[in-house]
């Protein structure tokens, strides 16, 4: 009987990296394309972040052939929801205070983030907290830790990888302000989550309630 070729860490990481950028080459296509709605431009990359999640989910099952606990995806315990609920409460009033000490209240409306977001309906407002919570848990925690963890076998250099990518990410779309207040904040406990539990779910929950500023626009 033939054993399954364990593909390298490093080649998934970059199959991880190349499917993240997805979205981006497929916003840049609609542009050379001529097509200068931006709402349609942000329902096309929502739509093609779930696709390069899906992607993702299926590279670890059929390439890798991994079960989804390798990326995180298990069942949390009842004790550690209400933990993360807590501490994600606590992270999103202590990141709202910093911002509103750096930059004022309300979405950096200069940068092209906040732009986006400032035209959002609560139905949109929703749509992108979820998809934020669930496709850049799954790249930047699920995935990019978890590989890295194979890689390196140091599991702080795996959380200080992924915070450093993901705050630093965040940087040109979002602007400086917003990227090292409420990023930052939130991305440490998302990180710290996913080094003690290693359960993406909960990083998921935490990340959805860390962007419910984002409704406060539309609901306003």
């Amino acid at each position: 009987m033939k054993t399954a070729v364990r593909v390298p860490p490093l080649v998934a990481l970059a199959v991880g990296a190349a499917l993240w950028f997805v979205p981006t080459l497929v916003q840049r296509a609609a542009w050379l394309l001529g097509d200068d709605d931006r709402a349609v431009d942000f329902d096309l990359v929502l739509v093609s972040r779930w696709i390069a999640a899906a992607l993702l989910l299926g590279f670890v099952l059929a390439v890798e052939r991994r079960p989804l606990s390798s990326v995180g995806l298990h069942a949390p315990r009842g004790r550690d929801v209400l933990i993360t609920v807590g501490l994600a409460v606590l992270a999103l009033v202590v990141s709202v205070t910093l911002y509103g000490l750096v930059a004022g209240t309300g979405p950096d409306q200069q940068s092209p983030s906040g732009r986006i977001v400032a035209s959002l309906s609560v139905a949109e407002s929703i749509h992108l907290i979820v998809n934020a919570a669930v496709v850049e848990e799954l790249f930047f925690r699920g995935f990019l830790m978890e590989r890295v963890i194979d890689l390196t076998r140091r599991p702080w250099l795996a959380a200080l990888v992924s915070y450093v990518v993901f705050v630093g990410s965040h940087v040109p779309g979002s602007g400086g302000a917003t990227a090292l207040t409420m990023v930052a904040v939130g991305s440490l406990l998302f990180v710290g989550l996913y080094w003690v539990r290693r359960n993406l779910l909960l990083c998921v929950g935490a990340h959805a309630i860390g962007n419910l500023p984002l409704l406060a626009n539309a609901l306003a």
